[in-house]
């Protein structure tokens, strides 16, 4: 990177010499009466040729068509061409007044070579001491400048000479830069395909120069890479406008070094495509404000993505350490899950916000190998479907922080509601999940606190930590306080009642094929209660059996003291019930105790189906499962 910094800082520091250099050849060659120093200046800059074209001598000064002069020295060539020259001169002084030259053609085919010897040391192309002939300015109305590497120089120049070289001032209203740069390696970043046209004014001495960045400078990059190749960042094909941006530089033209550097003011950066492993590749644009120096560049303002994502985006990229990023978001209403599906590259499928607001703000550091983040996810009244269930009421923080491994923690996540059918809620979550980052899915869940309200009563999860490297594993669910009469209302058949309560223990089960439960059970708590089934919805089990024909009747109106079930489900999503009841009904054998044994399978999906197009879920939910069965309707038809 200091070699780097040498290298141009040289280049610009060999050109502002020479452009002075140049000038005062112009101007000594034009004063006939010094042509002693002529000749030797002559001499000491190894000019071969020097012509005069139309010159004409007045009272005012000297005026001539045309110049032109040509470096005999192989190690530092040019050529010179110029029109328009007219020297004034001053008759109370007998002294030059100011030289203006209208257009001003200067070659420099090759950089200066160092001086033989190695030491990289060269003779000052600036005198010691200027000549008391010299005039006061020189001004170039059109400059053209031709430099190594295909750079141009392209503007007007104004100079300004006192007696001592130290106090040499130039000045510029417009001079236009356009060329190339090698590829760097900034602090281990690769940068390759520089180029630019960058639009100077301003004023500039022998050891400092203050310039404004004019509206329409640009530089480009084919590609920047994070220090690991890219794996970590990429971007490709990046634009830089930093018009309107202040540039303060101090060098020293001796050296050919510059020491100094300062960029301050607005900037303007498109990313034609930003590689990310989190992200989605898109394009990017950032407008905000640029400070920059040899050492670091920070950045501050607003990034906005393809998808639509809006970022306020903070940025310090010290050269000679870790850069860090710091970026922050606000979404809200239906478009955030459309824009976070298109711009994150592990968005789960099937979630959609309608309604609420999600803001997140992440530190990211960008070190030689990997990245580190820190940050959090706040949401705030947020609604919305997943899949096919709708949810209500989201509140809470994630925090986040990755570096050799994703961890996600909430102290207390809270859902309203989740109604798949059967509406859930409030959920109350505290808990953690830690995952390796080479592979995220199989990280470890840890479950402090989780709790659901559920038909009148609570699910809770009980507290433990499970991985999901080791599927299959095992959840129990505790229920307590289950309301009988809630569990009558929710089922989508008319005249069934009940009343009592209910508790139990569902163990999950989940695997790579799904969820399950196995060996799950739930029974009544005393004193107990009651059950209504109608009577046109078991005729069908009565037939042409005496017993099930006692049985409908007894559940009728059964008043039950005991209810014990086991349940199991399957990945297919058949529900089995082994429910024995014991019990009576008044009107049947004059309330005789009655034990009832028997098995009830449901197709939940069905179920659940059947509820979500009844409209107890929501509209969107609905509309959304009649599209599906549609969907799958016209398909079967086609086969």
């Amino acid at each position: 990177m200091g070699a780097g910094k040498r290298t141009r800082a040289s280049r610009i520091g060999r050109w502002l010499a020479a452009a002075v250099a140049l000038l005062l050849l112009v101007v000594i060659g034009a004063g006939v009466y010094a042509r002693d120093a002529w000749q030797q200046l002559m001499a000491n800059q190894a000019i071969q040729q020097f012509d005069w074209q139309g010159m004409h001598l007045s009272l005012e000064g000297i005026r001539a068509d045309g110049f032109s002069l040509v470096s005999s020295d192989p190690a530092r060539p040019f050529a010179v061409n110029g029109s328009g020259f007219v020297l004034g001169w001053d008759w109370q002084t007998l002294s030059l007044a100011s030289v203006r030259v209208e257009q001003l053609d200067v070659d420099i085919p090759e950089w200066p070579e160092p001086a033989a010897g190695g030491s990289g040391a060269e003779p000052s192309l600036l005198p010691e001491q200027s000549p008391t002939w010299l005039p006061d300015t020189i001004s170039v109305s059109s400059l053209r400048v031709d430099l190594p590497d295909d750079t141009e120089i392209r503007g007007n120049l104004y100079v300004e000479l006192a007696p001592d070289p130290e106090q040499w001032r130039m000045e510029t209203t417009e001079l236009w830069v356009n060329g190339s740069l090698p590829d760097s390696e900034p602090g281990g970043w690769r940068i390759d395909g520089i180029e630019g046209r960058i639009g100077l004014a301003g004023t500039a001495g022998v050891a400092s120069a203050r310039l404004e960045v004019l509206a329409g400078s640009i530089l480009t990059m084919n590609g920047v890479a994070s220090p690991d190749g890219g794996e970590t960042v990429r971007l490709e094909q990046v634009e830089v406008r930093p018009g309107g941006s202040t540039l303060e530089a101090g060098y020293s033209l001796s050296n050919r070094s510059l020491e100094k550097a300062r960029l301050v003011g607005p900037l303007t950066l498109d990313v034609g495509m930003l590689q990310q492993a989190n992200l989605k590749p898109q394009s990017w644009n950032f407008e905000g404000e640029l400070d920059a120096d040899l050492n670091r560049v920070d950045i501050r303002g607003a990034a906005k993505g393809a998808a639509g994502l809006a970022l306020d985006v903070e940025a310090r990229w010290p050269f000679s350490a870790t850069p860090r990023v710091t970026v922050s978001a606000e979404l809200e209403g239906s478009n955030a899950s459309r824009i976070l599906a298109e711009t994150l590259e592990q968005w789960p499928a099937g979630i959609e916000i309608s309604d609420g607001s999600l803001s997140a703000n992440a530190s990211v550091r960008l070190p030689d190998t990997g990245q580190s983040l820190e940050g959090k996810i706040i949401a705030s009244g947020m609604s919305g479907i997943v899949d096919r269930m709708a949810w209500t009421g989201l509140n809470g923080t994630l925090e986040l922080s990755m570096e050799d491994a994703l961890v996600v923690r909430t102290s207390e996540l809270q859902l309203a509601q989740l109604n798949p059918g059967v509406p859930l809620g409030p959920v109350s979550i505290t808990g953690s999940y830690r995952a390796p980052l080479q592979a995220l899915t199989k990280g470890a869940i840890s479950l402090v606190r989780g709790r659901a309200g559920f038909l009148g009563g609570e699910a809770r999860g009980k507290p433990g930590e499970w991985s999901l490297a080791d599927l299959p594993l095992t959840v129990p669910v505790w229920l307590n306080d289950i309301q009988v009469d809630r569990l009558m209302t929710v089922y989508p058949a008319e005249g069934l009642a009940g009343s009592g309560t209910l508790q139990g223990e569902v163990p999950l089960v989940i695997s790579r094929e799904g969820v399950r439960v196995a060996g799950g059970n739930i029974r009544a708590v005393a004193p107990g209660g009651t059950l209504k089934l109608p009577a046109d919805r078991l005729q069908a089990l009565a037939r042409n059996n005496e017993t099930m024909d006692l049985v409908v009747r007894a559940l009728q109106n059964f008043n039950y003291s005991v209810l014990n079930s086991t349940i199991d489900y399957d990945q297919e999503g058949t529900l089995n019930l082994g429910l024995r009841l014991e019990g009576s009904n008044p009107q049947v054998r004059d309330g005789h105790p009655i034990v009832v044994n028997i098995n009830l399978q449901e197709d939940i999906p069905a179920l659940l189906t059947s509820l979500q197009l009844s409209g107890r879920v929501n509209e969107a939910v609905t509309e959304k499962v009649r599209k599906l069965m549609e969907k799958r309707e016209a398909g079967n038809g086609e086969n």
